[in-house]
């Protein structure tokens, strides 16, 4: 990517293309935006190399071959922002589990290997689109029946919750890059790291039908740095969207901050 174009300006294009975004775009556009700049053709050879080496042809074999390769789970250190960025899960061989499927879903892509994203909750695996009963795991570095994946559930979601059909149905490109910068947002949040947390959002909000409460996240971002004038004009494009449901509670708490936004602006 020239230094020249917007990374900003490219990821809300390629969000608007809906069910037509190219997943690769979208994950190295992340972390160029938090950097400023990525050299977007070395980082997508970067894949055509991996791809080349694999050279396999069924999913099980790329999930043999990522393991011998060395990509993995960072368990030790779940929460560094490394683990979300694409380039630096190719660099270092670490990730957390929506990283690695993506990686996988890209390295199978250009072997001719059809994978589809499946958020679960608490955590991202991957799926055969012909056989939809084939399940992958990258960050586990295992394939997974469907009882597999409803024991894994259990485990990390908790005794209550059971595989639904919804589970299991693909996450386009454009919400696996949100479920991506979720993650970011909460790691930054915690740390409250706002110059990060900003730029993240910003990315989020840009993404066609995001929920209130990031747009509501964002505004309270932007008010933190002092971009008062900014946060306003969030806040009033977001009481004004009549696509968002707002409960009573909810409009107060809006109309509330908008007060207090307006007079830090006088």
């Amino acid at each position: 990517m020239s230094p020249l174009v917007d990374p900003f300006e490219s990821f809300r294009s390629e969000v608007l293309k809906g069910s037509d975004a190219s997943l690769d775009r979208l994950a190295f556009l992340i972390p160029a935006c938090g950097t400023g700049w990525l050299d977007f053709d070395y980082q997508i050879g970067r894949l055509d190399d991996l791809a080349e080496e694999f050279g396999g042809t069924e999913a099980s074999e790329l999930m043999g071959w990522m393991a011998i390769r060395g990509f993995r789970g960072n368990a030790k250190q779940y929460y560094d922002p490394d683990n979300s960025f694409l380039n630096r899960v190719i660099d270092r061989g670490l990730g957390i589990p929506i990283s690695l499927s993506v990686l996988a879903i890209e390295v199978g892509r250009r072997c001719g290997i059809e994978l589809v994203g499946i958020g679960l909750p608490t955590e991202f695996i991957v799926a055969e689109r012909d056989n939809p009963d084939r399940f992958h795991n990258p960050f586990r570095r295992r394939s997974m029946t469907p009882d597999d994946v409803a024991q894994l559930i259990l485990r990390v979601a908790g005794a209550d919750t059971v595989l639904t059909p919804a589970m299991r149905a693909p996450v386009a490109p454009t919400a696996i890059a949100a479920r991506m910068l979720a993650n970011l947002a909460h790691i930054y949040a915690q740390t409250d790291q706002l110059l990060d947390l900003e730029w993240v959002l910003r990315l989020a909000v840009s993404i066609p039908g995001v929920a209130g409460s990031v747009r509501r996240q964002f505004v309270s971002t932007l008010a933190r740095r002092g971009r008062f004038l900014e946060a306003t004009e969030v806040l009033v494009a977001l009481m004004a969207d009549g696509s968002v449901e707002r409960s009573a509670d909810e409009r107060n708490a809006d109309n509330k901050m908008l007060r207090q936004l307006r007079g830090n602006l006088n």
